[in-house]
């Protein structure tokens, strides 16, 4: 049974309601959060110089929604650069309607994931999310494992990373910039964004996600109530 704590030592927090960050394109600021890529698919917010202690762990937590007919499609949710090695980075995208990932050249979409042995089942068995509804998305980084939780429950964990080492210099929302282009651009909202300098327990998780339940619930019931084409 989860149940209520308190969160603290937050590092950083953006709500997202208005303009945050250094933002480009088509990016617009609502009480549904940044929305991204509404016409021409080139937005994207920029949080730069990160005020971030130079620890081993990490936790980012944001609520996250995506559109899009073609699944095929990757759309990025979050691109952290480490400035001081152009090698390192930490990309989280949605693929196949599922999240995945690849820190610093590990793949982050199957455990144990090798290309010689060809697809892991692992991944495939990872549960669908559903485009237009608002899930919370919480990431626990050590350079050693990550665990991504959806809605407060594991999703997947991916232990003995190899060279996981990265810091959290930049975060590209909404698109991952590889040189000097933009590429896999998000359709879709980013609200609440927080960061820690530590991981959080599902305790944490839970209770983060729980304060700003209230004003997403409404968006995900409407998203409910469009299925059978109910109005409010």
């Amino acid at each position: 049974m989860r149940k209520v704590v308190d969160v603290s030592n937050r590092a950083l927090e953006y709500e997202l309601i208005n303009p945050s960050g250094n933002f480009e394109g088509d990016v617009q600021f609502s009480e549904k959060g940044a929305e991204f890529n509404v016409n021409d698919g080139s937005g994207y917010i920029l949080l730069d110089s990160l005020n971030l202690n130079q620890s081993a762990s990490k936790n980012i937590s944001m609520w996250l929604k995506f559109e899009g007919e073609d699944a095929r499609i990757p759309q990025m949710i979050f691109s952290i650069k480490d400035t001081t090695d152009s090698r390192k980075r930490f990309n989280m995208w949605i693929a196949g309607r599922r999240i995945t990932a690849v820190l610093n050249g590990n793949h982050l979409w199957a455990n144990e994931y090798d290309y010689s042995k060809g697809r892991s089942k692992t991944y495939y068995d990872s549960f669908i999310l559903e485009p237009g509804k608002f899930y919370f998305l919480s990431v626990n980084y050590t350079p050693q494992k990550v665990q991504i939780y959806i809605n407060a429950e594991l999703y997947q964990q991916f232990d003995n990373i190899n060279d996981g080492n990265i810091s959290f210099h930049q975060i590209y929302l909404g698109t991952e910039r590889y040189e000097n282009e933009f590429r896999n651009p998000l359709i879709g909202n980013i609200r609440n964004l927080t960061l820690f300098n530590r991981t959080l327990n599902v305790n944490e998780i839970y209770s983060l996600s729980v304060e700003s339940h209230e004003a997403i619930s409404e968006f995900n019931k409407a998203f409910e109530l469009k299925k059978f084409n109910f109005k409010q």
